[in-house]
């Protein structure tokens, strides 16, 4: 529910013109792309093929594709029983965030964004 949440917060900034539309387009694709990973990741996990790296999974979250890779941990209970990985999950959904509220912030402190 958050992830979802949180793209439709981003499609009305773009919409207010707040963000770049390019932005929310590529949190769509990462997140797809992510939440597929997810899916080919659990699939590899069942049949003990090689795997996608943790590193890859969480480094694909950090840069925007955080909303898919939460659908993809409920959606494919995967992951999900890692509490390392969960942290680190959650620290770089915080930086993806801050970093994500800092460009708005900049924005209204350019003028670019009005009330």
């Amino acid at each position: 529910m958050i992830a979802i949440f949180f793209l439709l917060i981003l499609f009305a900034f773009t919409a207010l013109t707040w963000l770049p539309e390019a932005l929310v387009w590529i949190y769509s694709a990462m997140s797809i792309f992510l939440l597929l990973l997810y899916g080919l990741d659990k699939v590899l996990a069942l049949k003990n093929k090689r795997r996608i790296s943790e590193h890859t999974l969480q480094m694909l979250a950090l840069l925007g594709g955080w909303p898919g890779a939460y659908l993809g941990q409920q959606a494919f209970k995967h992951k999900v029983s890692k509490v390392i990985f969960m942290r680190k999950y959650w620290l770089y959904v915080g930086i993806n965030t801050a970093a994500l509220f800092g460009y708005l912030v900049w924005q209204y402190q350019q003028g670019s964004i009005r009330f």
